[in-house]
């Protein structure tokens, strides 16, 4: 299966930590508002609060496997934000990170979602505007919904133009990945530029991308080395099968 981003790992922890985020971004923000416009601040608290509070029950609903309910909590969380545009794509970012791991469970029907997210988030950078993710984290996190969704798909024909598409989104976040230094998110995203090109029947550049990868888990000591290690074998076993014995029995 692709890789998650690190630090990203299960479904429980991200949606714990969106609560979490929000609160951090409640009290840096009013603070700041604090020193400069005293009365806005009050309303943002109420909004910010409000977003607080709809994120933990939409928390408590999907940690009894009651997405159905949860998921527009969440939607409710990011509209309350809509004058908050850093906190609220902080909040589009890790929503779509939370959509795209339930997609890959049960829902694959949550990908296009989850790439709303994303695709907002990005526009938002591109504007020039901060977050503490790269853009190139973002089209990441991007591809792997392409690249998740062609692991359910059965069509043929779909299947090829998402991986397609992954390709292409992961190719982009590299180069952005390498000069954030960024190591360990480039390793996975080289990983799964291995995996889309072994999916795509092309070995020999899926065994290129996964050298990459192994290279980067040596040079910084990344904790997937034995993972990447033991796909790049199978990937040159595949291209390299090992010889039969051709000796024939008189």
């Amino acid at each position: 299966m692709p890789k998650q981003l690190p630090n990203l790992q299960t479904l429980f922890y991200l949606i714990l930590s969106l609560t979490l985020l929000l609160s951090a971004l409640l009290i840096t923000s009013v603070n700041r508002q604090n020193n400069t416009q005293p009365h806005s601040a009050s309303a943002h608290d109420d909004d910010t609060q409000g977003a607080i509070d709809w994120v933990s029950e939409a928390e408590a609903l999907a940690r009894r496997g009651d997405f159905g309910a949860a998921l527009p909590l969440y939607e409710k969380a990011i509209s309350a934000l809509v004058s908050y545009p850093s906190q609220q794509h902080a909040l589009r970012y890790r929503y779509g990170i939370v959509l795209n791991a339930l997609g890959a469970k049960s829902r694959p029907d949550l990908y296009p979602l989850a790439r709303a997210q994303f695709e907002s988030v990005l526009r938002y950078l591109d504007s020039g505007a901060k977050l503490p993710h790269s853009s190139a984290r973002v089209r990441s996190a991007l591809a792997h919904t392409y690249h998740r969704q062609a692991a359910s798909e059965e069509t043929a024909t779909q299947r090829k133009q998402l991986l397609n598409t992954a390709y292409l989104l992961y190719k982009s976040a590299v180069e952005g990945l390498l000069n954030q230094r960024e190591w360990h998110n480039l390793a996975i995203t080289y990983f799964n530029l291995g995996q889309v090109c072994e999916w795509q029947g092309n070995l020999e550049e899926a065994i290129n991308w996964l050298e990459k990868a192994v290279q980067l888990d040596l040079q910084h000591k990344l904790p997937d080395l034995e993972e990447d290690s033991d796909y790049l074998a199978a990937l040159r076993q595949q291209v390299e099968p090992v010889q039969q014995n051709r000796e024939t029995t008189l």
